[in-house]
């Protein structure tokens, strides 16, 4: 068995430099990177609450300033206990504040997660936050999310 100084003398003939991989399987490097992958299941999940809120807001709340708002996104945080709505205003006619916008999506919340529920078929629907994205990709974060947890 050769030691471990000869096998590095021959490894920098074979290679311009030797890296942190060299080495090692790369069975075992696939399976690393198989594992940072996205959870599909949040993301599918995320895709089925923005269409399902787009509907919601374009049709079943008689507010006109739901129907002013558009879901850009909704994204599941990493433990999946929270989903992260992005929304943005169409049409800016309604003098009405960002915070108060806010409120109004919170008042409305166990409403939107029992229609998220039934359009999913899931047995725990995680609690939504919502956040204002404006044109220069400005965000506005709820301001009552700490009070959500």
């Amino acid at each position: 068995m050769k030691n471990s100084k000869d096998w590095l003398n021959e490894a920098k003939h074979l290679c311009d430099e030797i890296g942190p991989e060299d080495g090692v399987d790369p069975r075992v490097i696939a399976r690393a990177m198989d594992r940072k992958t996205k959870n599909h299941k949040s993301e599918r999940l995320g895709k089925e609450a923005r269409h399902t809120l787009s509907m919601v807001f374009a049709g079943e709340l008689s507010d006109p300033v739901f129907q002013d708002l558009e879901v850009v996104d909704v994204a599941a945080t990493d433990d999946g206990q929270f989903l992260i709505v992005s929304l943005t205003r169409i049409d800016n006619s309604f003098n009405i504040d960002e915070t108060q916008i806010l409120e109004k999506c919170k008042a409305v919340q166990g409403y939107l997660r029992s229609a998220i529920a039934s359009a999913v078929k899931r047995k725990r629907v995680p609690n939504l936050k919502f956040e204002l994205v404006q044109g220069d990709n400005e965000v506005i974060r709820n301001a009552y999310s700490k009070n959500n947890q």
